[in-house]
């Protein structure tokens, strides 16, 4: 994402300090002011320096960064070391880089205030293509995670853009009261406080309950900075929407009907009942920005002459993308097939082929791409998620196939041995994966590397048997002659549709649920090519 340099200048620390206390008027500056004479700061996201200058302006003892992009470090190191007032150089600051989650887990450090930039998401990114791409830090795992590395009396802050109608930051509470009830802790509600500005909004997650000396810090901070207090124990309405004022109280009303329906034990209710989707996010399903209700779309449009906004155009973008996958694949794989007429087998022989070459197309698509979502945290970023993992699986995928010559005559039966054995192994990484990232994310990426090849190896070994092997069944029989070119449109036709189906499903129901079906879609592929012995 784009992030301003921000300059720290002046002849001495003074004049310095003097020229960045706007720094301390923005609603992400709360944390300092809570942590008391506690100075440990993690920022995650510093990008070009704001968060940093707040930390030198209310004099943290060390300050520590985790910037994902490492261009910005090199840029803030060097290149505009000098017009940045040398802020990623400075004494007690330290910058690392990488994702936030997996470098945290390799620090043995504890923080008194752990704090989530905005860098990194912009308004308009989250409310656009970015509304189906994965974020890892705002997910009920990742909360306990930093939960983890706070002090005693330590304190997590999180800076979104305030939307309308409410959604992220009651999105932000719903995982928040998750993540503390997962890990035992009584009255998760009297641990957070929320404020707002006119564009942003702040969550502070406590390690402890948020006291009273704590409230009249908020309330004082607030007010000297026309802010206004949304959350904090034992609020009342009238404490809300009193100088960015707003029709009515609706960032207030929407988070106390949150905490009370928790309380309550009535969250799936207000969850089904809210006109968006705020309830809490997992890794399985990281789409902390998809917030659409799709048969609310209706009621949206009706509702406003400016909906395009509410309605997260990357939902659109998805669907339209798996739309036009379709047709193309048509276009461009059955018709020259068509036209050419190749000569094909009577349709009870096609049917149970097509049917197996399909189910490969779709399995191998569904568990490659699902696998690339989900080893996003575990590898750091997108880029090295993708290339590691489409490397993996098409390497040893081809060295299976090279091994496939070795299996002669009774291909049904060996085929049987390897789909089995594959939905096995699917069905065990489903519940071991979760426990293996989290026990192996504080390696180093080289390590993580390895691990994940590894991972992928029976997997990818496994998948590249099946499809040659059903070449070699399909030549073995005599009704076959003329289906080859069939089976491959069919096989690369569903590859196509998959890779865009996984996305869906995953936004959906997450990538446990994609791994689970690309098992049943495997199995399915292999009764159906058992059914076709009828004409072997």
């Amino acid at each position: 994402g784009l992030s301003a340099i921000t300059r720290l200048e002046g002849e001495d620390d003074l004049e310095a300090l003097g020229k960045i206390e706007f720094s301390d008027y923005i609603s992400s500056a709360l944390g300092f002011h809570l942590i008391g004479d506690k100075r440990k700061v993690l920022i995650i996201g510093p990008g070009g320096g704001l968060d940093i200058l707040g930390g030198i302006y209310n004099e943290a003892e060390e300050i520590w960064g985790i910037e994902m992009n490492p261009d910005v470090k090199i840029l803030l190191q060097n290149n505009y070391s000098d017009y940045s007032g040398n802020i990623y150089n400075r004494e007690g600051i330290i910058i690392f880089t990488g994702e936030g989650r997996s470098v945290l887990k390799g620090l043995e450090q504890k923080f008194d205030l752990i704090q989530i930039s905005l860098i990194g998401s912009s308004n308009t990114a989250s409310g656009g293509f970015y509304s189906i791409s994965e974020n890892y830090l705002y997910t009920v795992e990742g909360f306990m995670d930093f939960w983890q590395h706070l002090s005693d009396g330590g304190k997590l802050s999180i800076t979104r853009w305030l939307k309308f109608p409410p959604r992220e930051i009651v999105r932000l509470c719903s995982i928040s009261l998750e993540a503390l009830s997962r890990m035992g802790i009584e009255r998760p509600e009297n641990h957070l406080a929320v404020i707002r500005s006119w564009a942003t909004s702040t969550l502070i997650l406590s390690k402890k309950e948020i006291g009273e000396e704590e409230i009249r810090i908020i309330k004082d901070f607030c007010d000297k900075r026309n802010f206004d207090t949304v959350y904090f124990p034992g609020i009342k309405e009238d404490d809300a929407n009193i100088n960015h004022i707003l029709e009515q109280s609706y960032y207030y009303q929407e988070i106390d009907q949150l905490i009370n329906s928790f309380k309550e034990g009535n969250l799936k209710d207000f969850y089904n009942s809210y006109f968006f989707n705020v309830s809490a996010v997992t890794d399985n399903q990281p789409y902390f920005f998809y917030t659409l209700k799709w048969e609310n779309i209706p009621k949206i449009i009706k509702s406003t002459a400016n909906w395009q906004p509410l309605i997260e155009w990357g939902n659109l973008i998805i669907f339209a993308t798996f739309l036009q996958g379709i047709i193309f694949s048509i276009i461009f794989i059955f018709l020259p097939l068509i036209l050419k007429r190749l000569p094909v087998s009577k349709r009870k022989v096609k049917i149970p082929f097509l049917l197996y070459f399909a189910s490969l197309g779709l399995g191998y698509m569904l568990l490659e791409i699902s696998f690339i979502q989900k080893f996003i945290l575990y590898l750091t970023n997108p880029a090295y998620s993708t290339s590691i993992i489409i490397f993996s699986f098409l390497f040893f995928s081809g060295l299976g196939s090279f091994y496939s010559k070795k299996m002669e005559k009774n291909y049904i039966g060996s085929l049987k041995i390897i789909i089995l054995t594959l939905c096995v192994i699917l069905l065990l990484y489903q519940i071991i994966l979760p426990h293996i990232f989290n026990t192996t994310l504080k390696y180093s990426l080289l390590i993580r590397i390895l691990i994940t090849i590894g991972l992928i190896f029976p997997l990818g070994f496994l998948m590249g048997i099946p499809f040659p092997l059903g070449i070699r069944l399909v030549n073995s029989i005599e009704q076959g002659k003329g289906l080859i070119p069939w089976l491959w449109a069919t096989n690369s036709f569903c590859s196509i549709i998959a890779s865009v189906s996984a996305v869906i499903i995953a936004l959906f129901f997450g990538f446990k649920v994609v791994a689970i079906l690309a098992a049943l879609i495997y199995l399915f592929g292999f009764l159906s090519i058992n059914y076709s012995k009828k004409f072997t």
